[in-house]
């Protein structure tokens, strides 16, 4: 046993009778520690105008670093990787692109993330987004043909958008360790004004309407239709 594991232990024996109040010199170190948890800066005007002036600071600290990122880093890395990107890119966090695709971006589009993979089973899939899209965080396309957003569509967080299952339909050709074919795959469209709500799941072939509303939480197999609403799983339309 090395020297690091015998110290290691010893102080984890110490802290347990520390915690059990095992020996008066325990009791007094327990002791002191929760004096020290009860401690707090005195709240009065003094120390209220002071602390505010550090959370302003804080805060234009931070928005500073957030801004430097984005546009000396995030949007240029982004850029890069696309074949056109309109004016006005807003990318707020680092984009993750895997695999060989074309991507189009239009004119003053928002991506709170831009979390991208492509397949293998065809030489070029698309990823097309339209002016004015508006993407929250944690959104992830998988494309394996072609995803297409339209005009102004806007898709709130942690959705789930994938032109494939990712695996063949047919159970015996996954049996049979068999890859998915270009007939496995088909493409999503998402029309203009469409709204996408958060957890949702967008699945090969299916087609948003025009201003259509996918609900919180839902998994879209069929399309929904222009001016829809759809919730569920599987979503079903509840308002047209």
């Amino acid at each position: 046993m090395s020297s690091g594991n015998v110290g290691g232990n010893a102080f984890e024996q110490w802290v347990l009778k520390v915690k059990r109040k095992e020996t008066p010199a325990a009791r007094l170190a327990h002791d002191a520690y929760r004096r020290m948890l009860a401690l707090n800066v005195p709240d009065n005007a003094a120390t209220r105008r002071a602390y505010t002036a550090v959370n302003v600071v804080h805060d234009l600290v931070t928005d500073a670093r957030e801004w430097a990122s984005a546009k000396l880093l995030y949007e240029p890395m982004l850029r890069a990787r696309c074949e056109h990107v309109g004016v006005r890119l807003n990318v707020t966090s680092m984009p993750y692109v895997r695999g060989h695709m074309r991507i189009v971006i239009g004119d003053d589009c928002t991506f709170s993330s831009f979390s991208v993979a492509a397949g293998r089973f065809v030489d070029r899939p698309e990823l097309l987004v339209g002016n004015g899209c508006t993407v929250g965080s944690s959104v992830f396309f998988s494309v394996n043909k072609r995803i297409t957003l339209e005009d102004h569509v806007g898709i709130a967080g942690r959705v789930a958008l994938q032109d494939s299952d990712g695996h063949p339909s047919d159970p015996d050709k996954r049996m049979r360790g068999e890859l998915m074919s270009e007939a496995d795959i088909a493409p999503v469209t998402i029309k203009e004004y469409a709204w996408i709500g958060r957890d949702s799941h967008i699945m090969k072939g299916v087609t948003i309407g025009r201003g259509a509303i996918v609900a919180s939480g839902s998994v879209v197999a069929t399309d929904v239709p222009d001016g829809a609403i759809a919730m569920g799983v599987p979503a079903r339309i509840i308002k047209r």
